[in-house]
């Protein structure tokens, strides 16, 4: 059946010209189901039908049985008493045929599915049976449209079939899952007229003039349909109203089959039936709406197939909720449709229009959570970094084991993640105020606002963390760089961050406490065996010293120490030469630099020239103290400087690095006669060029070993530079040969107003 009915599909093109017959036996065109067939072939409602393929109208079978002209090559149609001859064989292969045959292979499947899984339950088999009728409906539609006789018989008999086999379906179901047991005997009785109904249409295979019958059979099939589907509703509403207080879950189950069932079937009976009983033609062709009816067997599918059948109804309020949501947005875009092609809008068409829109907004909606949640980084990008910075630093927060941890694993991403100017942890003390800070802060007026108690300020944010008796801790946050108040979201997230800090500061404070008083009960002892039970504590507090001592060590010999080498050997080399003592004061000159490094560096603080002259006049002033040190000329450009120095000083302080290793690199290794150097501002970036005319770089070599990937060999490397740049968002091209110099150009985003880079 399956290969036949495609061979017809695809053999004869679908025209849907339904005709009528006058008492004169004369056939006319009463419709064309598709409107663009009739601009394609020039015809019109009222032509009279004069010939099929050269022969009487009377003699075409198909005309005969069905009142409709299908797989014909030609039609002569008479107009105004003028003869007109249209050929019908270039129309194009209309899409509903796909349409039936997805809607078949859907129901195909899930009728297999169903007796895979639940090959036991006879419930499960109704259901199969239910879905495999759907099957091959969907798979009729196509060659019963271009007037099959299998293809129509087995449509009218599984269209009056289906509901009472559904019927059949439910009352198993219902003693299946609720022991509930319904009347199943007069269901004999029906199949028996649904036998007597298919013998009768035996007719349609015989050469016999079936249309009047045809046009009676077609009308009992939708009363049938309509009787079989009142059936199902009395059943549920009998089931509903006697059994749901002896049954609790009855009450789930009736709810989400009420709303499945008013889902499934309404569009098909209100937009497809009805309208052919009463008024001739659907609004909405039955292909569309019947894809509605899949909707009631799937949802008891799930039933079936569900152990848990008591959460239902939060699914249920979920989808209704959902859909009564939809309805809104859906009847305003239809509106907008009609308002728009008021003139090629029909009400099929903005029918079927609402009824998609409708189903996809309530799916769309009814599973966005799942999409949020998979893309929550790119719709709610804010709060989505809030939560990883949330997650970093509560991870953070479990190695701090002092005071001072808390502003390079802390303090810098709640700065960062807030895009304010600075922000501060202060420790108050009855006597004493310690305090912790990142970025652009005033700590001593800070701490008088607090000496004051002044907590409430246009200047700062101060949020409490933690206060008692002994100490009071704080959070302290300037202005953001948007020059915008904190977000409802970025509050939210401070709350907890407090909450989180409060716990941690407390323990940071009960262990000084503990440590003071171990110490004390230490030296109390003398036993010197009986000390040792606190020597793991010493230990502990040695060890974390001698790790910020080597940070700060590391740091100092990677950056100052190594200047202060070079200036002594150039020092050295003017004394043995007996140089001109002007050299020398430049070389005085570059150590007071040195030393201005020195102490930003033991201070922990921002670079202090950078923050007293900025970012150009420190390079400059940098070049200016090399004059006379270096074996090379050095060219300095700078454009947008207004720009340059406007950025913040966390920015500035990483290209004042990424400077200081161009000119380590330039003394040491590049053997070049001359340097460039040029700052600028192009298209929202800060650029940083570099060239010289020295010796280069291998690619190949640096490629294959690590140990070259260094610029003056100062600890920091090439690889530390890109992770600068990396670090400010930027990007790096360097351009070498060996003999050829080296080509530099840093492109680094400029922040815009929003706080983010462009």
């Amino acid at each position: 059946m399956q290969i036949w009915f495609l061979f017809v599909t695809f053999q004869h093109t679908f025209f849907g010209i339904q005709l009528q017959r006058n008492e004169q036996m004369e056939w006319s065109i009463k419709l064309f189901q598709i409107e663009e067939i009739r601009s394609e072939l020039d015809l019109q409602v009222g032509d009279k039908i004069v010939s099929i393929n050269g022969k009487d109208p009377n003699e075409n079978k198909i005309v005969r049985k069905w009142a409709t002209i299908e797989q014909a090559d030609s039609v002569t149609v008479s107009r105004d008493g003028k003869e007109l001859t249209v050929s019908l064989n270039e129309i194009v292969q209309p899409a509903f045929d796909y349409i039936s045959l997805f809607g078949e292979i859907l129901s195909l499947c899930i009728s297999f599915m169903i007796l895979w899984k639940i090959p036991h339950s006879k419930s499960a088999r109704l259901l199969a049976l239910v879905f495999l009728m759907i099957g091959i409906i969907f798979m009729c539609i196509p060659p019963s449209a271009r007037g099959d006789s299998l293809a129509k018989v087995m449509i009218s008999d599984l269209m009056m079939i289906l509901a009472f086999v559904f019927a059949h379906f439910l009352t198993q179901f219902f003693k299946e899952k609720s022991g509930i047991s319904l009347p199943v005997t007069y269901f004999r009785y029906v199949y028996g007229v649904m036998l007597i109904t298919f013998i009768g249409r035996c007719i349609y295979f015989t050469p016999l003039d079936t249309y009047h019958f045809y046009i009676v059979d077609y009308r009992c099939v939708l009363l049938f349909f309509l009787c079989g589907f009142v059936l199902n509703v009395g059943i549920l509403c009998y089931v509903f109203f006697k059994y749901r207080r002896e049954n609790s879950s009855i009450q789930a189950i009736i709810k989400l089959v009420w709303f499945a069932l008013f889902i499934s079937t309404t569009p098909l009976a209100l937009l497809s039936f009805f309208p052919i009983l009463f008024r001739g033609e659907p609004l909405v062709t039955p292909l569309y709406t019947g894809y509605f009816v899949v909707l009631f067997p799937l949802s008891f599918t799930y039933m079936i197939v569900s152990k848990q059948l008591f959460d239902i109804h939060i699914l249920l309020r979920r989808i209704i909720y959902t859909t009564l949501i939809s309805m809104v947005p859906s009847t305003l875009i239809v509106l907008m449709i009609a308002f728009i092609f008021s003139k090629e809008a029909s009400i099929e068409t903005l029918s079927v229009s609402f009824l998609f829109i409708l189903t996809t907004i309530s799916f769309l909606l009814y599973v966005l959570e799942y999409f949020v949640t998979k893309l929550d980084s790119i719709m709610f990008p804010k709060k989505f970094y809030l939560q990883l910075a949330l997650k970093k630093i509560a991870r953070n927060l479990r190695t701090i084991t002092s005071f001072r941890e808390l502003k390079d694993i802390i303090l810098v991403d709640i700065v960062n993640t807030l895009n304010v100017y600075g922000g501060a942890i202060v420790f108050q003390y009855p006597h004493s105020m310690e305090t912790i800070g990142e970025g652009d802060l005033n700590l001593e007026e800070i701490e008088q606002y607090l000496r004051e108690n002044r907590l409430d300020d246009s200047k700062y944010s101060i949020f409490v963390i933690n206060q008692n008796e002994e100490y009071a801790c704080y959070l302290v946050t300037a202005r953001k760089k948007t020059n915008t108040m904190l977000s409802l979201e970025e509050r939210q997230w401070l709350s907890l961050i407090i909450s989180y800090l409060a716990v941690s500061l407390e323990n940071i404070y009960l262990i000084r406490k503990l440590t003071v008083k171990l110490h004390e009960l230490a030296s109390q002892i003398p036993n010197g065996e009986a000390a040792q039970d606190v020597v793991w504590l010493r230990k502990s507090l040695f060890e974390l010293q001698e790790q910020e001592r080597y940070r700060i060590a590391t740091d100092l010999h990677d950056t100052t120490m190594q200047d202060i080498l070079l200036v002594r050997r150039r020092l050295l080399s003017f004394i043995e030469n007996n140089e001109d003592q002007q050299q020398v004061v430049q070389a005085i000159k570059h150590l007071d630099l040195v030393n201005e490094s020195l102490r930003q560096s033991c201070f922990e603080l921002n670079p202090h020239l950078l923050q007293n002259i900025g970012l150009i006049q420190t390079i400059q002033a940098t070049l200016d103290l090399d004059i006379g040190l270096n074996e090379y000329e050095t060219h300095f450009y700078v454009e947008g400087s207004l720009i340059i120095e406007s950025l913040d000083m966390d920015i500035k302080k990483h290209i004042f690095r990424i400077f200081q290793e161009l000119m380590h690199n330039a003394k040491k290794h590049s053997k070049a006669s001359k340097v460039m150097i040029k700052l600028t501002v192009i298209d929202n970036y800060m650029c940083l060029f570099y060239k010289d005319n020295g010796v280069g770089l291998d690619p190949q070599a640096l490629a294959k070993d690590k140990r070259l990937r260094t610029i003056a060999n100062s600890g920091f490397g090439l690889e530390q530079m890109k992770s600068r740049v990396l670090h400010l968002n930027g990007h790096l091209e360097l351009l070498s040969d060996k003999g050829s110099g080296v080509e530099l150009t840093i492109r680094i985003p400029i922040p815009t107003q929003e706080g983010s880079t462009s």
